[in-house]
Order: structure tokens, then C-alpha cells, then sequence
């Protein structure tokens, strides 16, 4: 019986860790399944792929036994309705604004942490349960300064859904809107680094410790 429960649980957790990686690809590669979607498949039958794909991700929202983020739920509600609405009506738009929408949902859920606990600090806390008082107050400010790098991201995403032109709205979608997100992410990573000296023993911080050490700049 044990051995049953073992492996259970195993099994419950190998389709769950599948389960967020198909949704993280999806949310990745969206601009590029659109693209080629839109381009070989047509807008009905590209919709109603993304669809069963997104639907699936409420649908397992809805029967884990775990508490789910309401504003998580929103999203792949959200998503599943627009994308619905491209499938029904066959608008290239639906798909296009789709990650528009996503992104609104990600403002939400910055800016609503601010009223309690910031998110950035829930994230700091996993690593390093006892924050100093200075890193408290810095994950607040970052909280806060992600909510405003989210929204410019929002703006920049509303433009490319208004394009009419496929192939610049899967390059602002994907590379532009990725690398700016990636760029405040390396940038904040390196400064936080720097300010806080708060080195880890992977080899990143081993080689960032070597450069930004306050010992090596002596």
C-alpha cells in the first residue's frame, strides 16, 4: 500500500511539474505558434488549438486540490475567452491581443500584492526567510518599479495587437517584448547583487562575486 501511495504521488507530480512546463511554453512560444498558426493552419483552426491547450490549463486550475491564485485563474479564463472569441468569430485580433491580456493580469497581481505583502518579498522569503530591513523595503520599490516595466511591456504589446502586419507583431511579441523583460530582470539581478552582497555558491554569482565583491574592488 505504501508503495501504491509512493507512487501516486509520484505520478501526481511528475503530470503536474509536465503541466507547468506545456503552460510555460505555451506562454514563450505563443507569438511564434500564432505566427506559423496563422500562416499554414488559418485563424479558425489556430484558435481552436491554443483553445484545447488553454483550456486544459483551467480546467487542471479548477481541479487541484492546492489553493489557486484567483488572479492566475483570471488569466487562463481570460485567455480561454478570447481565444474562444477568435475560434468563434475567426479574428486574427483575438489572437493578437491575447498576450496583452495576459500581461494586464500580471500588473494586477504585482500591484495587488503591494496592499499586504509585496510579491517580490514573497519570492525573497522562499530563499531567505529572515529579510533584513533594507531588502524588505528594496522588495516593495522593485515590486512597484515591475508593475511600471509591465505596463510600458502592456503598451508596447497593445501596439503590436492593432498591427495588421503578422510577422512585426510576432517579433515585438516575442524578441522585443522578451528582451526587454530580460534586460530589466539582468540589469535589477546585477544591481541587486552589487548593493546588497548577497552572493549564492552557483557559478553566476561565484563570477559576479569576483567582479562586484566589495574585497575585489579594494
Amino acid at each position: 500500500m505504501r508503495r501504491g501511495g509512493q507512487g501516486e504521488r509520484f505520478l501526481g507530480s511528475a503530470l503536474e511539474l509536465m503541466g507547468k512546463l506545456l503552460d510555460g511554453a505555451i506562454l514563450f512560444l505563443y507569438p511564434v505558434i500564432v505566427f506559423f498558426g496563422l500562416s499554414y493552419l488559418g485563424v479558425r483552426w489556430t484558435a481552436l488549438c491554443l483553445l484545447a491547450l488553454t483550456a486544459r490549463r483551467f480546467i487542471a486550475m479548477l481541479l487541484s486540490n492546492r489553493e489557486t491564485s484567483r488572479i492566475l485563474l483570471i488569466q487562463a479564463g481570460a485567455m480561454a475567452l478570447i481565444i474562444g472569441t477568435g475560434a468563434a468569430f475567426a479574428s486574427p485580433l483575438a489572437l493578437r491581443i491575447t498576450p496583452f491580456a495576459v500581461s494586464l493580469t500580471f500588473i494586477a497581481l504585482f500591484a495587488a500584492s503591494l496592499r499586504k505583502t509585496p510579491l517580490i518579498e514573497r519570492f525573497a522569503r522562499l530563499k531567505k526567510p529572515e529579510l533584513p530591513t533594507a531588502e524588505v523595503a528594496y522588495c516593495r520599490t522593485l515590486t512597484k518599479v515591475w508593475v511600471g516595466v509591465l505596463s510600458a511591456n502592456s503598451a508596447l504589446l497593445l501596439f503590436a495587437a492593432l498591427c495588421e502586419d503578422d510577422a512585426m507583431w510576432a517579433v515585438l511579441v516575442g524578441p522585443v517584448s522578451y528582451g526587454l523583460l530580460g534586460f530589466v530582470f539582468a540589469v535589477e539581478y546585477i544591481y541587486r547583487k552589487r548593493r546588497f552582497q548577497d552572493f549564492g555558491s552557483d557559478p553566476l554569482d561565484r563570477c559576479l562575486k569576483l567582479i562586484l565583491g566589495r574585497s575585489s574592488m579594494r
